[in-house]
């Protein structure tokens, strides 16, 4: 089966990461001719596409939708600019309009075509890999993704949703993610499945086993990993922290990341008097090698979709306490891998007291959890009676 999938670049972020897993497991397949299409051949993923997959790029202005601003300069920055207005004003598919007049139909056919991206606000310049999907390539059936919970990050608008009718299927990467969407375009609800993430197991274990971070026995060690955006949430770990330290609890905060909200959350630690008690280590190259000795990730989001970092924590067998989101029941509850809590920030306190006030139960889960059978084949399963049903 000849397979095109397409997608704006291969930046380091949750879509990419996924869709680097799906590429690895479809070469040791060797089943089918796969072909990836990017916008823009950067990010650091690039260099860990598995060789035997064809990869092409487009020179037309669609090639703008996989890099920043900041990213481009001279004639390139003012097209992009003139682009991201005309955005603003009228609407992606104003832009997507123009784009497509600088873009031929690819010559090949395909047997399936798959948008890995899906769109975003309707005034955001983000996406347009479903459009490039639907408009400029030929192929007998065409599929696109839904990586994100599809009413909170607001992609739930009438241009979005005619766009996603004309797919042949669409795949979340959960079954939450699947609910949500389907009751938000229930008319779509018969053309949505679930089609879960892969992740690179035996390449997650053997980078946690590179210079694992070794803690100091004396304290329970809450590890946290995410973009300082707000919907992270990562204020709130903070002030859990500081909460569980005046309840008397022996904790240290491990964060890994960077983003908008650096400055804020330093200063916010400094504040409060946690400086020996919260660390950064910012973006790291391999954050498995903090993982692997943590104690318990804690993942403090307003909302997500499927976090393949719950699926990582799993594989190096360190328990989750997660705020409750679309899919925290199906990761952590169902895997019984962890705690849910619901979504604030009293609830989040209660029950990071109550784990950490048991360690002993926090252990037994960990010792648990490192025998545990991880492995992609429900994700594979998923994905194949995707493209061959």
């Amino acid at each position: 089966m000849k397979i095109l999938i397409a997608n704006n670049n291969m930046k380091v972020g949750g879509v990419q990461k996924s869709l680097c897993n799906l590429l690895w497991e479809l070469e040791r397949q060797k089943k089918h001719d796969v072909t990836l299409l990017l916008f823009s051949p950067v990010g650091d993923y690039m260099d860990m596409l598995p060789p035997g997959i064809k990869c092409i790029t487009t020179k037309s202005l669609f090639r703008y939708m996989g890099v920043s601003q900041g990213e481009t300069q001279g004639w390139d920055r003012l097209l992009r600019g003139a682009l991201v207005a005309v955005c603003r004003i009228f609407g992606r598919s104003a832009a997507v309009g123009l784009m497509r007049l600088s873009q031929r139909t690819l010559p090949e056919e395909y047997d399936c075509a798959i948008a890995f991206l899906h769109n975003g606000k309707n005034k955001s310049f983000f996406g347009g890999v479903q459009d490039f999907v639907l408009h400029c390539v030929k192929a007998k059936r065409k599929i696109t993704y839904l990586h994100d919970d599809y009413v909170k990050c607001g992609a739930n608008h009438k241009v979005n949703n005619r766009i996603m009718a004309r797919f042949d299927t669409i795949a979340a990467c959960s079954e939450g993610c699947r609910g949500v969407f389907a009751d938000a375009v229930p008319e779509l609800a018969d053309k949505s499945i679930a089609v879960r993430n892969c992740n690179d197991i035996a390449a997650i274990r053997a980078m946690a086993d590179e210079d694992a971070v070794a803690y100091v026995d004396d304290r329970i060690h809450v590890l946290c990993a995410a973009r300082f955006s707000p919907r992270k949430g990562i204020d709130r770990a903070i002030a859990a922290t500081a909460e569980m330290l005046h309840k008397g609890i022996p904790m240290t905060l491990h964060i890994l990341g960077s983003g908008v909200q650096e400055e804020q959350l330093k200063a916010m630690v400094d504040q409060l008097g946690l400086d020996e008690h919260v660390h950064f280590y910012g973006e790291q190259a391999n954050p498995y090698r903090y993982m692997k000795n943590a104690d318990l990730f804690l993942l403090t989001s307003y909302h997500e979709a499927a976090p393949m970092v719950i699926d990582e924590a799993y594989i190096l067998g360190v328990p989750v306490l997660t705020t409750r989101t679309n899919s925290s029941d199906e990761m952590v509850t169902d895997r019984a891998c962890g705690w849910v809590c619901e979504n604030d920030q009293q609830a989040l306190n209660r029950m990071l007291l109550q784990v950490l006030q048991n360690p002993a139960e926090l252990y037994s889960m960990k010792e648990k959890l490192r025998h545990c059978g991880a492995n992609n084949e429900l994700a594979m399963k998923q994905f194949t009676d995707m493209i061959e049903n």
